[in-house]
């Protein structure tokens, strides 16, 4: 499984954050279909230089007025280079169905990723470490999930972003895997600038456990924020911490230092982002990768990434 890097994945959710990016405007009347066309520049890349990539979320939603549910929803995402499995390249992924039950609550089955509301490519900073064990919060597997508290959801099934209601700031998510016998259970709260989450994965291998907390900082006058994630598994510690700052509406910087990830690197990522309507920038600087395996340490040349990608 390759790992998303953290600069490509800081690029995707810093936008909405603090750039005033792309972002979809949701009207609950049917039929939806939204993504985005990216080339990735990278000469350590091993598929070449110039990489093309796209990926289209697709599916149906809408508000109902009926006894046992007040919206329903369906959806899939293609996704041409879908990082978080390369064999499952130019395939339909990510199938699944939602329904609200009542008082905020909603009921996920099938091929989903809702239990990572609260954490993987939210709008809280730093770019999250990607755990690739069975059973992380990546895991694409069949899943039953119950969601309830204060979410103001992404109706259109891509769980990048959250937000929380200012009447009920707390949000929760119960859910099972029922390919790998896996339970998940997390919590997200804002406590005044500070949204915190934490969640807890079991299985019949191992525990894992990880919490976030991000702080904005446009209550002091500064456009940006500091954040800090960590997870716990198998006895490995992998933390990501790292800031924001807009310099105005389009241009973003990011720094975050990322310590252990998946595979075991410790490295630095700088990155600059530029977003005008619909079209994003990104130059990203990887420095001072290192892994430590065995004893020894092998070191990572420096290197310099762009993207350039079109949101529809």
């Amino acid at each position: 499984m390759k790992m998303l890097t953290g600069a490509s994945i800081l690029a995707m959710m810093a936008t909405s954050a603090f750039a005033g990016g792309h972002e979809v405007v949701e009207e609950k009347n049917g039929m939806y279909l939204n993504g985005n066309v990216e080339i990735y520049i990278d000469e350590t890349y091993p598929e070449g230089t110039i990489n093309p990539r796209a990926e289209a979320f697709f599916g149906y939603e809408t508000e109902i007025d009926h006894p046992f549910a007040s919206w329903v929803g369906a959806g899939a995402r293609f996704d041409t280079n879908y990082s978080l499995d390369r064999t499952k390249d130019n395939q339909i992924q990510e199938v699944q169905m939602g329904a609200e039950i009542g008082y905020n609550t909603r009921l996920f089955m099938g091929n989903t990723d809702v239990q990572r509301l609260g954490f993987a490519k939210t709008s809280k900073i730093g770019a999250p470490v990607i755990i690739t064990n069975h059973n992380s919060r990546i895991d694409h597997n069949t899943k039953v999930a119950v969601t309830f508290g204060g979410w103001d959801y992404d109706d259109e099934f891509k769980f990048n972003t959250y937000k929380l209601t200012k009447e009920l700031p707390v949000g929760g998510v119960l859910a099972y895997d029922m390919e790998a016998n896996a339970l998940y259970a997390s919590a997200t709260a804002r406590i005044a600038i500070v949204d915190l989450s934490y969640m807890i994965i079991e299985n019949d291998v191992e525990t894992q456990t990880g919490m976030s907390a991000g702080i904005n900082l446009r209550p002091f006058g500064i456009a940006g924020g500091l954040g800090i994630e960590q997870w716990e598994d198998a006895g490995n510690t992998r933390t990501d911490y790292g800031a924001m700052y807009s310099v105005n509406r389009n241009v973003l910087l990011a720094a975050h230092r990322v310590e252990g990830d998946d595979v075991g690197f410790t490295h630095n990522y700088f990155s600059v982002l530029h977003t005008k309507n619909d079209v994003e920038l990104g130059l990203h600087y990887h420095q001072g990768k290192s892994l430590t395996m065995r004893g020894r340490t092998i070191d990572i040349d420096d290197s310099l990434k762009a993207t350039i990608k079109y949101n529809f």
